[in-house]
C-alpha cells in the first residue's frame, strides 16, 4: 500500500510550488544575511560569547533597529560606524541586551521613535551625545 505523502500533488505534480516555497525562504535569509555587515556580526558575536545575547535572527533584528532608530534620528550610520566603531558596537551591544524591543518596533512602525525613544532606549545618551556632536 502506498503512503498517502508518496502520491504527487495533482496540482503540483512536479514539486514545483514547494521548491518555489523552499527558495522564497532562502532568498529571505540571503537578504538578512547581506544586511549584516562584519562589524555587526563581530558584535552579536562578542554578546553571544559573553552569554549576553543568542545569534540568529532576532539578534540581526535588533542590530538593525538601532540603525532604524538612528536613521529616524538624521545620524548616518555608516559615517558613525567608519567614525566611531567602538561607540557604534556600544550601541549595538547595548541594543542587543535591550528589554524594551517590542516597544522600540511598535515605535519604529508607528513613525514615533524619534520623538519616545528617551522614554525606554537603553541608548537614549550615546544617541543624545551623537546627534549634538
Amino acid at each position: 500500500m502506498s503512503d498517502p505523502a508518496d502520491t504527487p500533488d495533482p496540482f503540483d505534480p512536479f514539486g514545483v510550488i514547494a521548491s518555489m516555497g523552499e527558495w522564497c525562504c532562502l532568498l529571505k535569509a540571503a537578504r538578512e544575511l547581506r544586511e549584516v555587515d562584519g562589524e555587526m556580526m563581530a558584535t552579536m558575536l562578542e554578546a553571544s560569547a559573553a552569554g549576553l545575547a543568542p545569534v540568529g535572527p532576532d539578534a540581526v533584528a535588533n542590530v538593525r533597529s538601532i540603525a532604524n532608530l538612528m536613521r529616524s534620528l538624521n545620524l548616518d550610520v555608516e559615517a558613525i560606524r567608519r567614525r566611531a566603531p567602538e561607540a557604534m558596537r556600544e550601541l549595538e551591544a547595548a541594543c542587543l541586551r535591550c528589554t524594551q524591543r517590542g516597544r522600540c518596533a511598535r515605535e519604529l512602525w508607528a513613525g514615533t521613535a524619534a520623538d519616545a525613544y528617551p522614554e525606554f532606549c537603553p541608548n537614549a545618551a550615546r544617541l543624545d551625545q551623537l546627534r549634538h556632536a
